[in-house]
Formats: C-alpha cells, sequence, structure tokens
C-alpha cells in the first residue's frame, strides 16, 4: 500500500443552506458551482465517512462498529486528482492508491460485514444496510451542493450474498446538464454545518413539539416538495419505505398512531392513545423513546427498504437538528411487538424526537 496522501481540511461554507440542497435534489438538478478542487474532495469525502468533532463520523453506526469503506475512482476528467483508485481514510483525511486504473469516475462504498454482525448477528445486516443509506444520503446531497450530477452506476443490498469486504454502492459522476436555481427561507442553516453538528441524542426535555415544528420535518425529511420529487432518490424505482408517527405530547395533535402522507404531510390516524411507555419496553428500556414527545417509525419490507430507511433516517436527523430539536435512530427492538402494539407492519427504525436535555 502507498503511503496516505494527506487531503486538506475542509472549510464550512455559509452555502447551500440545507434545504436548498434538499430542495435541489428533489429536483435531480445540481446547484451551479466553480469547478471541484482538492478541497471539495476532501469536503465530499467528510460528509460522507468523515470523522466530526467527539470523534465520530457524520453518519451513525450502530454500535460505532463502522462496517463501511469509501473509494475514490478518478479518471481525472471530473475529479482533481490522478487516474487510478483511492482508499478514503478517515482518521487521516487521506487518501491511498490502491490500483492505478478506475472504470469509471465517482464514488464506491464497500462494507466489511462482519465488523457488525459479529455484535448483532444476522440483524447486523440490516444495520449495515441502513448504514449504507445514512451514507448516501449525504453523499447525494453534498455532490449536489458542489456542482455534480450522478447516477447509480451499482447497488447490492442482499449482503448475505456477497463476500466481505465487498463493493456495495457505486456512485458514477457526471457533467451538469442543466442546474438548480435554488432558493431563499427565513432560518435556513448552511448544508456544511448541519452535517457536521448531526450527532444521536437520546436525552430530552420534559417539553412538547409544536405541530408546526413537527410538519416542517417531515416536509424536508420525507414529502414531496416538488410534484413527483421527494426529498431523497428512488434508488429501486418506486420508493419502499412508509411513514409513521407515534405523537404523545405535539401541541395540536391528539396523541395516537398516525401515516404520514408524503404528497400531501396530512396525518391519517391508525391508532389512538399515548404507546410511548410500550415503545420503551419493547425496544429495550432505550429511554429516549420513554422522553421523547413524538417518535417517527419507518416500515418496509426487504433489504432494498432497509438501504432506504437509512436514506430517510439521515433526513430525519438532518432537518431535527436544523430545527435546534435532537434524534437517535434505534434499531434494537422486538418487531413483533411493535408492528401488534403500533398496527404498524414491518417496522425498521424509530427514531425518537425532542428538545434536547441540557447536560
Amino acid at each position: 500500500m502507498s503511503v496516505p496522501s494527506k487531503l486538506p481540511t475542509p472549510s464550512l461554507r455559509d452555502k447551500p443552506t440545507l434545504r436548498e440542497a434538499l430542495w435541489c435534489l428533489a429536483n435531480a438538478t445540481p446547484l451551479q458551482c466553480p469547478r471541484c478542487d482538492l478541497e471539495g474532495l476532501s469536503r465530499i469525502l467528510f460528509h460522507l465517512q468523515g470523522i466530526r468533532r467527539g470523534g465520530f463520523r457524520t453518519v451513525p453506526s450502530a454500535g460505532a462498529t463502522y462496517p463501511l469503506e469509501v473509494y475514490v475512482f478518478s479518471r481525472n476528467d471530473l475529479l482533481p486528482i490522478k487516474k487510478g483508485i483511492y482508499k478514503y481514510v478517515p482518521a487521516k483525511n487521506a487518501l491511498e492508491a490502491v490500483d492505478a486504473e478506475a472504470e469509471f469516475e465517482g464514488f464506491v462504498i464497500a462494507a466489511v460485514t462482519a465488523r457488525t454482525t459479529s455484535f448483532y448477528g444476522l440483524r447486523g445486516y440490516r444495520y449495515v444496510r441502513q448504514e449504507i443509506g445514512h451514507a448516501l444520503q449525504n453523499l447525494f446531497l453534498s455532490l449536489i451542493s458542489h456542482g455534480f450530477s450522478w447516477s447509480l452506476r451499482f447497488l447490492k443490498p442482499r449482503l448475505e450474498e456477497e463476500e466481505s469486504p465487498s463493493r456495495v454502492a457505486g456512485i458514477e459522476l457526471k457533467d451538469a446538464e442543466n442546474y438548480c436555481r435554488g432558493f431563499l427561507v427565513e432560518r435556513a442553516f448552511p448544508l456544511d454545518k448541519v452535517i457536521a453538528l448531526r450527532s444521536s441524542i437520546r436525552n430530552y426535555r420534559k417539553e412538547g413539539l409544536s405541530e408546526e415544528q413537527l410538519i416542517t420535518i417531515l416536509r424536508w425529511s420525507v414529502g414531496e416538495v416538488v410534484e413527483g420529487g421527494r426529498v431523497y432518490p428512488s434508488l429501486f424505482g418506486k420508493p419502499r419505505v412508509e411513514t409513521y408517527l407515534s405523537v404523545s405530547l405535539v401541541r395540536g395533535i391528539d396523541s395516537g398512531v398516525y401515516y404520514v402522507n408524503p404528497q400531501t404531510l396530512t396525518l391519517e390516524p391508525i391508532k389512538m392513545g399515548d404507546f410511548s411507555e410500550a415503545l420503551w419496553r419493547y425496544s429495550l428500556r432505550q429511554q429516549a423513546l420513554l422522553k421523547a414527545p413524538v417518535v417517527v417509525i419507518l416500515s418496509g419490507i426487504g433489504p432494498e427498504a432497509e438501504v432506504e430507511s437509512g436514506i430517510v433516517s439521515q433526513n430525519i436527523y438532518l432537518n431535527v437538528t436544523h430545527e435546534g430539536l435532537g434524534t437517535v435512530a434505534v434499531g434494537a427492538f422486538d418487531d413483533e411487538k411493535i408492528a401488534s402494539l403500533t398496527g404498524i407492519d414491518n417496522p425498521l427504525y424509530l427514531m425518537p424526537i425532542g428538545k434536547p436535555a441540557r447536560e
């Protein structure tokens, strides 16, 4: 192996805002930017798998097992480095050359599944798939914000059928044909800052949320902000994940379980009552689920849905952070008991949302 080549430390840009990037992603067009330089490449890699303050990565990982590895494939057409394949070394913010030839230009995510399955058994495959989704959504937003169009070259969610380590996702860069105009919103925070600040918060104050706060988070996490365009790409032909809420203390909304309509953002009641204590009981008694005024429940069937649940969950993380609130992606729970309790089949993720308690 070659000696890792240190990348410049990326600055945090004032623009674009998180929601400007989400808007452009929904429109499937990037923002117009100067040509990507080494700092830009360093920033994209930081968004994808970088180490933020506190020593954790920019995307969550079950048990901090970090099964993902990132490779840069360069043909020196769009990326500012020599032709070849390079492994990203997060701890050093550096690239390590591993091959002289790359078959396309872009980014590849590889999975060392044993890092996670050795702790969590077969459940660990779900966690790795979800982590792939988290990483991909950060990458999509970063590419949009750096002026890149892209296409999905390959995605292999059936990890049980792949050798470990294996390449599981490939994103090919392309020249943009059109650019997104973006837009201005009030209280808009920069994408770079939100990604750097995102963290898993498990302790909340005993305060409710407003209906407006909740709907804003849902609009920019799962909604169709343009006709036919959600704030994340549909990688499998059609959306595979449905979004539900378990509400216990949201002003303007009665306690109960609701389906979230992504087109209208209306809440369709499924089951009324406060289920926070039972959610806590069936989720290894994790306190975040007991204290949160609302829990987002993502559901879907199959490996593809598990990847997509990670994509949606990352959006929720970023938008909750944008609103000054806290959340954590909870994947450890009794699937059958949660389904029976809520009336929601095939739960994949629970995401409590609340106001962070002061330490």
